[in-house]
């Protein structure tokens, strides 16, 4: 008598298989995401710094702040598009930049975040848990 044997998998093995895929992914999936949001802050702390020195160039040409951001040729949107940049000008030597996450994209979930603030004086990005 021949003893069949049958390849395969069992359905035991097959549940586990899934647990385990299942336990990976709930642990991954949100890992990659937050460290996804994290990396994008840098186009929006990036878009403010390379403002910056626009800004301070701007300022050893002409003895004062531009009016606006297009006088300084200020880039307006981060390269990746994740944030807004928005320039304010407070006095002949003083001036605000802002990075805002654009609504709609990942960057809005970045709790506490969302908004990026150098100004000249403080020659700092702030909130400075958001580097």
């Amino acid at each position: 008598m021949k003893i069949r044997r049958i390849s395969g998998l069992t359905l035991i093995e097959i549940i586990v298989a899934m647990t385990i895929i299942s336990l990976l992914a709930v642990i991954g999936i949100p890992s990659y995401q937050t460290y996804m949001i994290e990396s994008r802050r840098n186009d929006g702390i990036n878009t403010l710094l390379s403002n910056k020195l626009l800004v301070e160039n701007y300022i050893y040409q002409n003895g004062e702040t531009p009016a606006d951001a297009a006088t300084a040729s200020l880039a307006t949107v981060s390269p990746a598009g994740f944030y807004n940049i928005s320039y304010t000008q407070v006095s002949d030597q003083r001036y605000r930049l802002v990075a805002t996450a654009v609504s709609g994209k990942s960057q809005n979930n970045d709790t506490g975040c969302t908004t990026l603030t150098l100004i000249n004086e403080m020659n700092d990005v702030y909130p400075s848990q958001c580097h």
